[in-house]
């Protein structure tokens, strides 16, 4: 028992060395400097002219309205009724694709999208009014087919609980189709604004996208503002406005005022930050929190707003000794969330007792998450100790035991997963390995039966939610979407937990449905199929000139939308690039 309370003294003394070396880091002394994309080190977007061209608004050489952005990620895939990532769907899935409803922003209501009215005829029927006139990018007209298309598209894939709770749909006429459910189904403009509508005819798709053989990457089809124009792996991703767009307003333009939008693929966050420094970037994608001060009277401006997304860590749930309730217990006490949030995101992020983040508005209750921080999964380090001495002794294990802890590329990521990994490996409980992948390497890993299922990997990972707190619970926790039928890669299963999601879905008032979230964050924090983290800031860095006016750009609370404050008209949000 003493001399785990020294590798404790001896860990903390460590971490903190770990941490005050990490939160005290400069960009200005970074080395690794990133190539240019031909590999010539001239190159930026292909004009032999380090970028962009003037800070990076694409305006100094060629006279273009060019919007140059950091991607972090190569795009996983550009069919959108399959993304599963949110750097996919910010680059392809909501440019170029539409859904029938969106939410605002701020998430304070649901506009029509390519639904001009909707109502509930019902508790368990919702008739939807489509948008007439609408053109697909590829001249396809738009009607209520394609939605029940869609709708079918997306059924059985990784993204299935957007529409699982569809029972029947019912196309009325060319403009008007009816959705029906068993029972009500209080998220459903939330599930909705996830399911991207196709047209059915395109050439080389069907309603099994796994057999499709249309080419998503050379082609877009949806009806988005933006459609593609190239794509060029490992590279960039280019956009240019859809001159056929259905938008009519006198608000705002009719098609984006933008020439094109250009995603660099740069996945990491200090060839990001060099790039931006040099005037090659608009807007990085992918800042590191603890080093926002950098860009004080330099080439960006950081834009910051509340966030929906959470980090976490899941345990292999269905290996041994990872069944053991109290070792996922002592576990989690031992994470040191505060030091981390404090050095490595330069506090910009909010401590969780459970998945449910501060961006979900009327769900989000700071009092409940302090108390079961303080009465569950918060710190406490010496009985998070004692906690995994008590299961390694009922489970016969002499120490150190073996830990295996995987996360994407991904500076910040790896620096408070790096700072995980040594605070067990310092113990003399633990010997813990950190594993580094690229992010479309892991992805595929997670979603697949025999990768993270298998594994005895605790893998650290983000996820988006959305702007409804089933979206921050079902796909990860409900034991009907298992891998590859949904997110659950440690494959979780609690009776109580799946009737919880399930009454959730189905209350509509709010004050009872926040009473369900409650107790589902009470069993969770018991049980500890995984642990919620923290939600870290909304940032966004932007250079100076790269819109007419900064305070044009909203920084979106679902990282999935990110560039959406580009051109979404009828969210009232248009940014305009500089004169």
């Amino acid at each position: 028992m003493s001399s785990h309370h020294n590798g404790g003294e001896e860990t903390g003394s460590t971490r903190r060395r770990v941490l005050a070396a990490m939160g005290g880091a400069s960009v200005i002394g970074l080395a690794g400097c990133v190539s240019d994309d031909d590999g010539n080190g001239n190159g930026g977007n292909g004009n032999g002219n380090g970028g962009n061209g003037n800070g990076g608004n694409g305006n100094g050489n060629s006279g273009d309205a060019e919007f140059i952005a950091s991607s972090a990620a190569n795009p996983g895939t550009f069919d959108p009724t399959i993304i599963t990532d949110a750097t996919s769907n910010s680059v392809i899935g909501t440019m170029a694709y539409e859904s029938l409803v969106a939410p605002l922003f701020d998430l304070s209501e649901f506009r029509g999208e390519l639904a001009t009215d909707w109502e509930e005829v019902d508790e368990t029927t919702i008739r939807f009014q489509i948008r007439e006139g609408v053109q697909f990018h590829n001249g396809d007209e738009l009607v209520a087919e394609d939605v029940e298309f869609s709708i079918n598209r997306t059924s059985g894939t990784a993204n299935n609980a957007d529409v699982s709770w569809i029972a029947e749909t019912e196309v009325l006429d060319d403009y008007e189709i009816e959705l029906r459910t068993e029972e009500p189904v209080a998220p459903y403009l939330s599930r909705l604004s996830a399911v991207p509508i196709l047209p059915r005819n395109a050439e080389g798709i069907s309603e099994d996208p796994e057999s499709d053989d249309h080419a998503f990457d050379e082609e877009s089809i949806g009806t988005g503002p933006f459609e593609l124009e190239s794509f060029e792996t490992e590279d960039r991703v280019v956009l240019v406005p859809f001159e056929d767009y259905w938008y009519d307003g006198d608000e705002y333009p009719s098609t984006a005022p933008w020439e094109r939008v250009t995603f660099r693929i740069i996945t990491e966050q200090v060839s990001q930050e060099e790039a931006m420094a040099n005037g090659e970037l608009d807007m990085i994608d992918n800042a590191a929190p603890f080093e926002l001060d950098q860009w004080e009277n330099q080439t960006g401006e950081v834009i910051s707003g509340d966030a929906v997304g959470f980090d976490f860590v899941t345990y292999p749930l269905k290996q041994e000794p990872y069944t053991n309730q109290k070792l996922r217990q002592g576990m989690t006490k031992m994470i040191p969330r505060t030091d981390v949030i404090e050095a490595i995101f330069g506090g910009n992020a909010t401590a969780l007792g459970g998945p449910i983040s501060p961006g979900l508005g009327a769900f989000w209750d700071e009092d409940h998450e302090q108390q079961l921080l303080d009465e569950f999964v918060g710190e406490d380090f010496e009985a998070g100790l004692e906690l995994v001495e008590e299961a390694f002794e009922e489970e016969g294990i002499e120490p150190p035991f073996e830990l295996a802890f995987i996360t994407n590329v991904n500076r910040t990521r790896e620096r408070w997963m790096e700072v995980i990994q040594q605070t067990f490996d310092e113990t003399d409980l633990f010997d813990a390995e950190l594993d580094v992948r690229a992010f479309d390497d892991l992805v595929p890993f997670l979603l697949d039966p025999e990768g993270a299922a298998e594994s005895t990997d605790i893998v650290g990972i983000g996820w988006t939610g959305g702007s409804d707190p089933d979206g921050h619970v079902n796909d990860l926790l409900n034991s009907e979407r298992h891998v590859p039928d949904g997110f659950n890669w440690n494959l979780y299963e609690n009776e109580e937990v799946d009737e919880l999601i399930a009454e959730g879905l189905r209350t509509v008032d709010i004050d009872d449905r926040v009473d369900v979230y409650h107790e589902l964050q009470e069993v969770l924090a018991v049980d500890i199929p995984f642990v919620s983290m923290w939600t870290g800031d909304q940032i966004d860095v932007l250079a100076p000139d790269a819109l007419e006016s900064l305070d044009q750009w909203a920084p979106h609370p679902n990282s999935s939308n990110r560039y959406n404050a580009l051109y979404k008209p009828h969210l009232d949000q248009v940014a305009f690039p500089p004169q």
